[in-house]
């Protein structure tokens, strides 16, 4: 499985290949709500459910932080 090119179906096709306790995972990451500004509930948007089950099923998957970049002002700093 690919963290960036994986879909819904990916998803599903793995909980159940794992087992019940992935697919229990799913379906709560999928049921879960969220309150927005306006007091309304909302589910959770796909990209956090997937980082969700990646988190917990296939972290090494994740993609890596990348180095930060020197800002301007420590470059010049270190002149």
């Amino acid at each position: 499985m690919n963290y960036k090119t994986t879909t819904i179906r990916d998803l599903i096709a793995d909980a159940q290949s794992r087992g019940t306790e992935a697919a229990e995972t799913l379906k709560e990451l999928v049921s879960a709500t969220t309150v927005d500004e306006d007091g309304h509930e909302v589910g959770l948007s796909f990209l956090t459910i997937k980082k969700s089950y990646f988190q917990k099923f296939c972290p090494e998957l994740l993609p890596k932080k990348k180095a930060k970049k020197p800002s301007m002002k420590e470059l010049v700093m270190a002149l």
